[in-house]
């Protein structure tokens, strides 16, 4: 147990983001938020998205995950499996920090101080993951343990993207991020346009529409989607 906590300690720590990213305006961004787990929605809204950029011959496109990328739903693993994967051609991704994402990661710094996330969705988290441990069963077990199962089953990349991750981006006219739980975002099609609230089109597992989109056509290309995975 010693030789395997001191190979951890050993690993450089991802440089700590900061608040803002500041991304060169693409084409244009597709915002998508509230996928909480579902990674079934996740690829169903993606679908409809990249048939969006197709349409419009957008070679040049980010996809902007807005945070309350996990919890609740049963794929979260599956999800970060996804977001750390290589993006189709003319694609990047971006990934935001939402306030469920520090919470997982506070969990994993230190379990015994955090254990309320397991009462927001982190135990499917921990599911997804293979870990099935109960809240009392966690309570009762010494930390180096609880931490050595963490450890063997959560992927080191999915933990150094999340740490990577700032909370909000700029870009041209828009701020888009998760603050304290809540999605905000401002978009400005071109110069002298008012700034306006992004607000998400709710979307079910029967409903996956297509993006709304706040600014096109002059400058910046900013639409919103969310797959409102919460179950």
């Amino acid at each position: 147990m010693k030789g395997i906590m001191s190979v951890f300690k050993r690993r450089p720590a991802p440089t700590a983001p900061s608040f803002w990213h500041d991304l060169q305006p693409p084409e244009a961004i597709y915002a998508i938020g509230d996928v909480h787990g579902r990674r079934d929605l996740l690829a169903a809204m993606e679908a409809v998205l990249a048939q969006d950029w197709a349409q419009r011959s957008y070679g040049d496109v980010v996809l902007l995950y807005l945070g309350d990328l996990i919890d609740r739903g049963p794929h979260s693993a599956h999800v970060l499996d996804h977001l750390t994967a290589p993006a189709p051609k003319g694609v990047r991704r971006l990934t935001l920090l939402g306030n469920h994402e520090e919470m997982f990661l506070a969990f994993v710094d230190r379990p015994e101080a955090n254990m309320a996330w397991l009462d927001h969705g982190g135990d499917e988290t921990l599911n997804s993951y293979g870990i099935y441990l109960t809240k009392s069963e966690i309570a009762g077990m010494p930390r180096s343990k609880v931490l050595q199962h963490l450890r063997a089953s959560i992927p080191r990349p999915h933990l150094d993207a999340l740490r990577r991750a700032p909370r909000a981006v700029r870009s041209g006219g828009a701020r888009l991020g998760d603050l304290d739980g809540h999605d905000l975002g401002h978009a400005c099609g071109g110069a002298g346009c008012g700034s306006r609230r992004l607000d998400h089109a709710r979307n079910s597992a029967r409903d996956v529409g297509a993006p709304r989109c706040l600014a096109r056509g002059s400058g910046l290309n900013v639409c919103a989607a969310s797959c409102h995975g919460s179950l």
